[in-house]
């Protein structure tokens, strides 16, 4: 762990914090926390922004799950807004890691969530589905 946290930009523990995690069991179980941003203007809903809070033991993590602006209110900022509110309170809360998923095709996206702080890592994600035959 000392070693490969190196690779990221975030604060970096040291030797001691690195033992005292690792000497540390896991719990066999961890809950996390939905909170959903929205968007209004008069009584609609335009937009929300889902995040998620949880710690699986290694400190508050967050997601943000899902951004979602109606097309009629694209392009007038409410997706910069809530996500700039997401960040805020990941700050407020004592987040120490926070992620957001999208694909390099929807460069929208990428730039939103540039502007709104994330970084692209070298973290190569693999992922796993339960597709039929497998």
């Amino acid at each position: 762990m000392l070693a490969e946290q190196g690779h990221y930009e975030h604060p970096q523990l040291s030797r001691d914090e690195v033992e005292q995690d690792v000497a540390r069991a896991p719990a066999a179980r961890f809950s996390g926390e939905n909170i959903v941003l929205a968007a209004r203007v008069g009584e609609k809903v335009v937009g929300l922004c889902w995040c998620v809070l949880f710690n699986p033991g290694t400190g508050l993590e967050a997601e943000v799950a899902e951004v979602y602006v109606d097309a009629e209110f694209r392009s007038q900022g409410i997706g910069g807004q809530m996500l700039r509110q997401a960040v805020q309170l990941f700050r407020q809360r004592n987040v120490t890691f926070a992620a957001v998923w999208t694909r390099e095709s929807n460069p929208q996206a990428v730039r939103l969530y540039e502007e709104a702080g994330f970084r692209r890592t070298e973290q190569l994600v693999l992922t796993w589905l339960p597709l039929p035959g497998r």
